[in-house]
């Protein structure tokens, strides 16, 4: 008998904006500082992921008196916590997998999350990143991105790369089989006609951006 995909959150460090859907999740995964924003919130972690270092002291005695898994990782690493969460997530095969803080602070650190979630190894995995002006998911030829809107709603499709065979529905301006190049604008501020958008891409990924009122 098949397994019920898991459903993750993932909560980075840096600021909380969002409110996590907890009653739709299976297991909870911080990185590092997220872990201050779960206590805030009265969440429960099932495991905290990174090297420890922006975690506030009482937050980190707060997760070793619960008895919360701890996996700790050097200061001098090739990935950033939130990278590392978000494997740890996949390993324990979660599917779809939603991304919350991470907003605010420095440019590097939030292209580097929008960038994450069209990272290959992360291609079927349903990454959302999830931000108090939208969210951000990534469409490729192994995750075609389906989501409810209102209609209205802004919806942009950036591509990484050079993306090709892109299709759209629910969309003011659809696209269909089209090719979008880097930096391109032709994808920014298309507009939502209908409650539900879906975007599919048989070559390379874009990041599909809708700004509104998250409703799934």
């Amino acid at each position: 008998m098949p397994t019920h995909p898991k459903r993750a959150i993932v909560l980075a460090g840096g600021e909380l904006n969002t409110v996590p859907f907890a009653e739709k999740s299976d297991f909870v995964i911080a990185a590092d500082s997220g872990y201050d924003h779960a206590v805030a919130i009265d969440l429960h972690v099932d495991l905290l992921v990174g090297d420890l270092d922006s975690i506030s002291a009482a937050g980190l005695a707060h997760a070793k008196h619960a008895g919360i898994a701890i996996q700790q990782h050097p200061k001098d690493k090739d990935h950033t916590d939130l990278e590392l969460a978000l494997a740890q997530a996949l390993d324990r095969g979660a599917t779809p997998i939603d991304i919350h803080g991470a907003e605010g602070g420095r440019i590097g650190h939030l292209l580097s999350v929008a960038l994450l979630t069209a990272a290959s190894k992360f291609a079927s995995a349903g990454l959302t990143w999830h931000t108090d002006t939208g969210t951000i998911r990534a469409a490729n030829a192994e995750h075609i991105v389906e989501f409810a809107v209102s209609i209205g709603d802004t919806v942009t499709l950036l591509p990484i790369g050079d993306a090709g065979g892109i299709t759209t529905t629910g969309l003011r301006w659809p696209l269909d089989d089209a090719t979008l190049t880097t930096g391109t604008s032709m994808g920014v501020s298309n507009e939502a006609v209908s409650d539900h958008v879906a975007v599919g891409v048989r070559k390379g990924s874009i990041l599909v951006i809708h700004e509104g009122e998250v409703l799934s």
